[in-house]
């Protein structure tokens, strides 16, 4: 039996694999924000790490394994700086590291030099945007919470209705697959989610979820385009092939990476003087 034209359009194999993938991680980093402490400190830590090493790969893949070694030590370096001190002090160790960085690959006479140096504010500026979200006093793991929500239900309002409705291309030059039908899909189901889960987390008015909740939609999609820019460029699907069905961990926080920095500042500079949570 043939299944609708409709779900035709889906690779049934591939999305199988990234649902199983999705319901064995998803929960575990749910748990890792209701833990926080350490325990989401490591997890973040992980993940932007790995994400560096993919974003090296995929900039500079003859860059040396020592350059790329260092590069993930300091990473790991300024988010324990973050984690131990503040969201500030990691943000001076990423200047400083940035800098070095810089330096090493220029050294190695590596042509991508900058590329390569733009990989510790790219992964550690989200993470360090999370860590300062996890702990904000009294509704950090709500903040987040809502986020994940957010971006996820981006993602996923964007896979299915770019494949059911298709239609006019986002960005054909860049990630062929993405269409506005899929950009509005993705907000449409990001305010609906993002409302509820603001609205069941114990925001005090989450109706701002309604406003903001789009505009993190677009910026996910953003992050989402800047990665898919770079594999363009480097004649990749994926950023590597750690995550069955999905890729690389890259491909996977691509739109968190953008969308954490946004809501950190969203919530330094308008959210607490609003105090909508």
């Amino acid at each position: 039996m043939s299944l609708p034209p409709v779900f035709q359009r889906f690779d049934t194999a591939n999305l199988r694999l990234r649902v199983i993938s999705s319901a064995i991680m998803a929960p575990a980093v749910l748990l890792a924000v209701y833990w926080g402490g350490a325990v989401f400190g490591a997890v973040m830590t992980g993940a932007v790490t790995v994400g560096l090493y993919e974003w090296m790969r995929l900039v500079a893949p003859k860059a040396r394994a020592q350059t790329m070694g260092a590069a993930c030590a300091m990473l790991v370096a300024l988010m324990a700086g973050g984690f131990l001190f503040s969201a500030s002090f990691g943000a001076m160790l990423a200047v400083i590291f940035t800098l070095v960085l810089f330096l090493l690959a220029v050294r190695d006479h590596d042509e991508r030099a900058g590329w390569i140096a733009l990989g510790i504010p790219y992964m550690g500026g989200s993470g360090l945007a999370f860590l300062a979200l996890r702990d904000t006093p009294d509704y950090g793991a709500g903040l987040v919470f809502y986020l994940l929500v957010t971006v996820w239900s981006t993602d996923i309002g964007a896979f299915v209705f770019g494949r059911v409705v298709g239609g006019a291309k986002l960005a054909p030059a860049i990630s062929p697959k993405k269409t506005w039908s899929g950009l509005f899909g993705g907000m449409a189901l990001a305010v609906i989610l993002g409302y509820l889960a603001a609205y069941w987390l114990g925001a005090r008015h989450p109706v701002v979820a309604l406003a903001l909740s789009p505009v993190l939609a677009c910026v996910a999609q953003l992050g989402d385009l800047f990665e898919s820019y770079f594999k363009r460029r480097s004649g990749v699907k994926e950023s590597g092939d750690l995550i069955p069905g999905h890729g690389g961990v890259l491909d996977r926080i691509d739109g968190l990476v953008f969308a954490g920095v946004f809501a950190f500042l969203f919530q330094a500079a308008i959210g607490e003087q609003i105090s909508w949570w």
